[in-house]
């Protein structure tokens, strides 16, 4: 492994470790990791640690039966990617840093023995912060970890749970928050480390960008004066689609298209919710290629979660040139320009969501302005900012 240069000085080699990445089970999950992860391999040499959380045969969820198809070890984008499993328990986290550890730490002793030493990224604090922590305290590793979202939203808050993350703050060279938001959440935390906030939302600019709308709409079949409102993202409860169905009974649109992309846990109780609602679709999860085909048609995004990090989708929708209506949560108001690209509604609040639908559908707004105002997101842009963080901590 040789190392690179960046504009911050000489970068050892960078292992990437996170559960964040999508997988053969899950081609489409947290795609904006591997996103980021591919344009700092453009400039740097990374390689990647992926984790698969493993539950006993008896646990019978098809998701955790799909994710024991998952191979130990797959090519992407030019990628080699480690899956080790990790012992995970359905609802008992408290353990998951310490079996986290345990999977891969022979991994990274082996590359540390055959490759010399390198630079540790981890992506989300819990499980993956804390159990990287471990392993790297014992190898003499330096380590960055980025905090995304729930692993300070939901987990920092447990009681078990917040003095792991903590204590894997305080052995970190860097912590990288990806909102402001998370800035100060971690700052709570008083570890001690150098902190830095870098968005983990971009856009690749060949993808996301204004289309021919009626080119659009005839390619997928949308009426020429169908008003089409998008959802993009998992179906879990923090994501609020039971909110957004509320709402949508309420708009009183006959020419509004409500189009949801996306999978999770949540899906058959929203499509049981959805049955008695006018033009509701549900789509399942797609490939980011023809999620960038459905923003060539819709009229606005919608995202009305009850908590967020920094979400890639908003940037996406931005990049299109769609204006986006979503809660005050999270790193979305560093996003939204209240009026210019989009609307913000506070969490959990459907005749609010409703009403602020009804207003964006309703506007003529402009595309290039909002077009402009994610420009700087790219994904090489990011990648720039992180490897100079990276390379500034680990000298």
């Amino acid at each position: 492994m040789a190392a690179s240069q960046t504009a911050a000085g000489e970068l050892p080699p960078i292992v990437v470790v996170t559960t964040f990445f999508p997988n053969a089970a899950f081609p489409h999950r947290t795609v904006f990791v591997r996103n980021l992860v591919r344009a700092m391999g453009k400039r740097a040499e990374v390689e990647v640690i992926a984790p698969v959380p493993y539950a006993p045969p008896a646990v019978g969820v098809a998701r955790w039966q799909k994710l024991r198809t998952v191979a130990r070890e797959e090519q992407s984008d030019g990628l080699t990617i480690a899956h080790p499993r990790y012992v995970a328990v359905p609802g008992v986290d408290a353990l998951s840093g310490i079996t986290y550890a345990l999977s891969i730490g022979r991994l990274l002793r082996q590359r540390r023995r055959a490759r010399g030493p390198f630079l540790l990224h981890v992506h989300c604090a819990y499980p993956d912060g804390v159990g990287v922590a471990h392993v790297a305290r014992r190898l003499g590793l330096p380590y960055v970890i980025t905090a995304h979202g729930s692993d300070i939203n939901v987990y920092a808050q447990k009681k078990l749970l917040r003095p792991q993350i903590r204590a894997a703050f305080a052995g970190a060279r860097g912590v990288v928050a990806v909102s402001r938001a998370l800035e100060a959440k971690i700052g709570e935390l008083n570890a001690g480390m150098p902190l830095l906030r870098i968005p983990c939302a971009g856009f690749d600019p060949a993808l996301f960008t204004p289309r021919d709308g009626a080119a659009a709409r005839a390619k997928l079949g949308i009426d020429r004066d169908a008003r089409v409102v998008l959802f993009v993202g998992n179906l879990v409860a923090v994501k609020a689609v039971d909110v957004l169905l509320q709402a949508w009974a309420a708009l009183g649109d006959a020419r509004a298209r409500l189009v949801i992309v996306g999978d999770g846990v949540d899906r058959a109780a929203l499509e049981t919710q959805a049955r008695a609602l006018p033009n509701v679709t549900f789509l399942g999860a797609i490939p980011q290629a023809d999620v960038a085909g459905w923003f060539g048609v819709a009229n606005v995004l919608v995202l009305p979660s009850r908590h967020e990090g920094m979400p890639n989708v908003v940037v996406e929708s931005l990049a299109s040139g769609v204006p986006v209506v979503a809660s005050r949560v999270g790193g979305i108001p560093e996003l939204v320009d209240e009026g210019t690209n989009g609307l913000l509604v506070e969490p959990g609040n459907a005749p609010a969501l409703a009403q602020a639908l009804t207003s964006a559908l309703g506007r003529d707004w402009n595309r290039e302005t909002i077009r402009a105002s994610a420009a700087h997101l790219t994904w090489d842009a990011l990648a720039a900012k992180n490897l100079e963080f990276l390379a500034r901590v680990a000298a």
